[in-house]
C-alpha cells in the first residue's frame, strides 16, 4: 500500500514480504515505529537486557565446551595430569613471593593459552576481567602511605600527610599478580577439560563424592535454569505490545520467580529419579579409556624439573622463589 507521501515505500504496518504475515515492526524493533501503533520506540529494556545476559551466558558455556575440543597442548593431556599439574601452578603461585616468580607464572599461563590454540582475548576476558580488576580495587588503599608506610612516590593530599609510597606499590603488585596467575592457570583448567572428564579426574585425585557431585548438579541445574528463564521471557516479550510500567515488571518477576522455584524443584526430582534408575551412584563415568602417552610423560617430566627449581630456590637464604 503506498504510503500518503507517494512513493512506494511500504507502511511499518504492512508484511515485508509477500506470503509473510509478520509486520516490519515486530521483526525490528528499531525500527520507526508510527504514532498510534501497538509498539513503542521504549520496548521493555528489562526484557530485553536479561535476554541479553542470559544469550552472553549460553555463547560462553557453547564457548568453553568449543575450547576444549580443540587440538592444543593442554587438551591432549590426560585429564588426570593437568588436574594435578595446573592446581600445582596455583599452590605455586600462591606461595610465591618474588615480583619476577609471579610475571613468570602469568607469562606461563598466556603461553599455554595460545598453545592451547585458545584466544588470546577470549582467555583475557574469561580470567583476568572480574577477579583481578576486583583484587585491584581491593589493593588500592594499600598502596598509600595511611596503610603502608615508605618512600613516598605521589604526595595525593599534603594535609593529611596522604601519598603513594613504594612498599605499598610493591604490596599490590605481589597480590595483583598471585591472583591473577592462580585465575589464569583455573581457567586454563577449565578452558581446556571436558566437563565430565574434569570430574572424572577430580575423583581419581580422591576429591570427595559429595563435593563432586554438588559441582555436577550445579553445572547442570544451571543451564536447566537459564533455559526456563529464556523460554519464560521470550514468551513474555512475544506477548508485549507496549511499554510496560516498572509496576508490571516487578508483578512480573515475582510471579516468574515462583513459577521458576516450582517448576525447578519439580524437574529436579524428576531428573534425579531418571539419573537412579539409569544406575547412577555418585562416580563419573564416561566413555573414553585415559592412558598416559608420551606427551604426557614429558609433560610430567618438565613440571617435576620445574618444581625441583623452585625447591632449590626456596632453600637458597636470602633468595626464595
Amino acid at each position: 500500500m503506498p504510503s500518503e507521501s507517494g512513493n512506494n515505500t511500504p507502511s511499518p504496518l504492512t508484511a515485508p514480504a509477500a506470503g509473510s504475515d509478520v509486520p516490519v515492526w515486530l521483526l525490528c524493533p528499531q525500527a520507526a515505529t508510527p504514532a498510534g501503533s501497538l509498539s513503542s520506540k521504549r520496548g521493555s529494556p528489562f526484557l530485553e537486557k536479561t535476554l541479553g545476559g542470559l544469550a552472553h551466558l549460553v555463547a560462553a558455556a557453547f564457548d568453553a565446551d568449543a575450547a576444549s575440543a580443540k587440538d592444543g597442548l593442554l587438551q591432549r593431556l590426560d585429564a588426570r595430569v593437568k588436574v594435578v599439574s595446573l592446581l600445582g601452578f596455583v599452590v605455586a603461585a600462591v606461595l610465591a613471593h618474588r615480583l619476577t616468580t609471579l610475571a613468570a607464572f602469568v607469562v606461563l599461563a598466556v603461553a599455554l593459552a595460545l598453545a592451547s590454540r585458545i584466544s588470546l582475548r577470549h582467555f583475557v576476558l574469561r580470567a583476568w576481567t572480574f577477579v583481578p580488576l576486583f583484587t585491584a580495587v581491593i589493593a588500592l588503599p594499600a598502596i598509600t602511605s595511611w596503610v603502608s608506610p615508605g618512600h613516598s612516590v605521589l604526595t595525593v593530599w599534603p594535609a593529611q600527610h596522604l601519598a603513594i609510597t613504594t612498599s605499598g606499590l610493591l604490596t599490590a603488585a605481589h597480590l595483583i599478580l598471585r591472583v591473577t596467575a592462580a585465575v589464569s592457570f583455573a581457567v586454563l583448567l577449565t578452558l581446556c577439560t571436558r566437563w565430565n572428564d574434569l570430574l572424572r579426574a577430580l575423583r581419581v585425585v580422591r576429591v570427595p563424592q559429595m563435593f563432586v557431585f554438588v559441582l555436577a548438579m550445579t553445572y547442570r541445574y544451571i543451564h536447566l535454569l537459564v533455559r526456563l528463564l529464556s523460554q519464560m521471557l521470550l514468551a513474555r516479550k512475544s506477548r508485549s505490545v507496549g511499554p510496560a510500567s516498572a509496576a508490571e515488571n516487578r508483578r512480573f518477576l515475582g510471579a516468574s520467580a515462583g513459577a521458576l522455584f516450582g517448576k525447578s524443584q519439580v524437574l529436579s526430582e524428576q531428573v534425579y529419579a531418571a539419573m537412579l534408575s539409569r544406575g547412577y551412584t555418585g562416580e563419573v563415568h564416561t566413555l573414553e579409556h585415559w592412558r598416559l602417552g608420551w606427551l604426557d610423560l614429558a609433560w610430567i617430566g618438565g613440571c617435576l624439573a620445574g618444581l625441583a627449581v623452585l625447591v632449590s630456590l626456596a632453600l637458597i637464604p636470602g633468595v626464595g622463589f
